[in-house]
């Protein structure tokens, strides 16, 4: 549901399996009060705001969000196994270093692991959870969401509409940014949020309108333009890697609040390896350490501003009834 005049809003940045960070960053949101009147998500960051939109508070939302992570390792959202995609990219790490980039997926075509030159997993699993955990009507009547995707170009006969993408995004093509309660029809709103999810590679495109559009974060993985866009004027931005090539400085006439992994998030400083481990990895003991340390780094990142908050209100407060006693005093009787 969209809010007249939104103030206060929630960013959420795309890591695949890091996305469990995220949650455990907002259990300690919810415990101090906070309740964001706009979300913008980009990948991951799409999913988990969709089930932050589908409950009647932000307390509960937050609990079925820890829920839902907490059950994921139970479940294969993920064909084929990782391991196959891992040792190919090795190879071609190995091999193809330093034009990496457009020889991954040559190679991959050539060995036949990507026979229609679009997917390595069937997006069935995440489609089926997506419908599972968001109603669509209680999404619509939710906090505002909005999700980044960016349009693919999609040449037929191309069978590395990938390449294209990147060089559209690295040379200046903007991602959009859909509001989810604009589309009244169940299918093209469960297609907007697998769109922005679309990790070129890993999950199919998705045709909104006509467009294709796949993961939003080729060009904007920290989509707070979408927020200002509304009006919004603070913000918290929970990132889901150490160093980001983002610059708030760029929003100047919004108070930026940036919660981030205090430790490398990434299991490795493998090239290119290290990072699709870290987003493909499910398993139960990751995603209970990043959820326990999104919480902590929350707290960390929040506390200070809390307690000056605290400090300040106890001023203001002294100050005032510092004004109020000497009013009085003044309106006394003379004795």
């Amino acid at each position: 549901m969209k809010t007249a005049n939104p103030t206060f809003g929630l960013v959420l940045t795309g890591g695949g399996a890091k996305g469990a960070y995220q949650a455990g960053a907002l259990k300690y949101i919810a415990e101090i009060g906070l309740v964001p009147q706009i979300i913008a998500g980009t990948s991951i960051g799409s999913l988990n705001g969709a089930v932050l939109a589908s409950y009647r508070t932000f307390t509960e939302a937050v609990q079925q969000l820890n829920q839902l992570w907490d059950q994921l390792a139970q479940v294969e959202i993920l064909r084929p196994h990782t391991g196959t995609i891992l040792r190919t990219l090795s190879y071609t790490t190995q091999a193809f270093v330093p034009t990496l980039r457009i020889w991954t997926l040559d190679f991959l075509l050539k060995q036949g692991l990507l026979q229609d030159s679009t997917a390595i997993f069937d997006p069935a699993p995440i489609e089926q959870l997506l419908r599972q955990t968001v109603n669509p009507n209680n999404l619509r009547r939710g906090i505002e969401l909005w999700v980044t995707v960016f349009p693919s170009l999609n040449i037929p006969g191309l069978g590395n509409n990938l390449l294209v993408d990147l060089i559209r995004a690295r040379t200046g093509t903007d991602a959009h940014w859909l509001c989810v309660q604009d589309f009244t029809d169940d299918e093209t709103l469960y297609n907007v949020l697998l769109a922005s999810a679309a990790l070129p590679l890993a999950f199919p495109s998705r045709k909104i309108n006509g467009q294709a559009y796949v993961d939003g974060g080729l060009a904007d993985n920290v989509p707070l333009k979408a927020l200002a866009a509304r009006g919004c004027t603070h913000a918290i931005i929970i990132h889901l890697q150490n160093g980001v090539h983002w610059n708030r400085y760029d929003f100047p006439e919004q108070s930026i609040i940036e919660i981030r992994p205090e430790l490398p998030i990434n299991k490795s400083d493998t090239p290119i390896i290290g990072l699709i481990d870290t987003f493909l990895d499910f398993s139960a003991e990751r995603l209970a350490e990043l959820q326990k340390r999104g919480y902590e780094d929350a707290k960390r990142c929040l506390t200070p501003i809390i307690q000056a908050f605290s400090t300040l209100k106890h001023q203001r407060q002294s100050h005032d009834n510092l004004i109020n006693s000497t009013q009085r005093l003044l309106n006394d009787s003379p004795l």
